[in-house]
């Protein structure tokens, strides 16, 4: 009787294989009951969006663990909401010296993060523009801008050229800029594409863009060919991508790059 208890208490080694055949009995188990997959994905998310390390922000200068933005991990700043073009953007403008003290400063569609590292520049002045009204301190048409020839020494322009007619921004920043004066440029861009992908027909519709270009506003995807639109606009072009070892450290986008158009003096 003693020896029938001693070996019911008996700790029972679990090998590997048992391991394995318990976790796919559970995984089988959940894909066959909605709720309970539902609440697993929950799980997944939270992870996700708690992130998986800390990183170093650009923007306000602290460590903590980034969170999750939309489909991307790692993503967002808790703190001051940046994300990954608004780090790496920084990084161009600290180590290159991109915007010297006393510029001035035009930022087409502001972000908060970009607005309040500018503010920190010491810039001689600082004007937000949208075309819709409300979103920065002065209405203004990328392709059209009320502003007078050789006016500006830096436009900032996140994820704008994208929504636009791109040939007529361009020139118009050209225009604007003074001799020597740069646009910072970011785009959505798939560098393995040699050309820009266009559907005029898809762009007609909000369905079409979002199934084209991903974006219900967006009515193109650039491939490399980018820098060539910006060239025959009569700039100057200079790239600025991080580091692998930047990446890590700041939680950017492997590959992200800063088009740094320069207007000839």
């Amino acid at each position: 009787m003693t020896d029938d208890i001693a070996l019911r208490r008996a700790p029972i080694e679990i090998t590997g294989a048992h391991r394995s055949s318990l976790r796919n009995r559970v995984r089988s188990y959940i894909r066959r009951s909605p709720r309970l997959r539902a609440v697993w994905d929950a799980v997944k998310y939270a992870r996700a969006a708690l992130g998986q390390r800390a990183a170093e922000c650009t923007v306000c200068g602290k460590t903590s663990r980034f969170l999750a933005y939309g489909f991307r991990a790692n993503a967002l700043c808790p703190h001051c909401s940046s994300l990954e073009r608004h780090r790496v953007l920084m990084l161009a403008i600290e180590r290159r010296g991109l915007i010297p003290p006393g510029s001035e400063v035009l930022h087409f569609a502001p972000e908060e993060p970009v607005t309040h590292c500018m503010r920190r520049l010491h810039l001689a002045s600082y004007l937000t523009a949208d075309i819709t009204p409300g979103r920065a301190a002065r209405v203004l048409n990328i392709e059209q801008m009320a502003l007078p020839d050789a006016s500006v020494d830096v436009i900032v322009c996140l994820h704008v050229l994208e929504h636009v007619n791109d040939v007529r921004a361009l020139a118009e920043m050209h225009r604007v800029l003074r001799p020597h004066g740069r646009a910072l440029l970011m785009v959505p861009i798939v560098e393995g594409w040699e050309t820009t992908y266009e559907n005029a027909e898809a762009a007609r519709t909000v369905a079409g863009r979002v199934q084209h270009f991903g974006q219900h506003d967006h009515i193109r995807l650039y491939g490399r060919d980018l820098r060539d639109r910006i060239r025959a606009a009569g700039f100057d072009l200079a790239t600025y991508t991080g580091s692998g070892a930047d990446t890590v450290r700041h939680s950017l986008l492997g590959g992200e790059t800063v088009f740094v158009a320069t207007k000839p003096g």
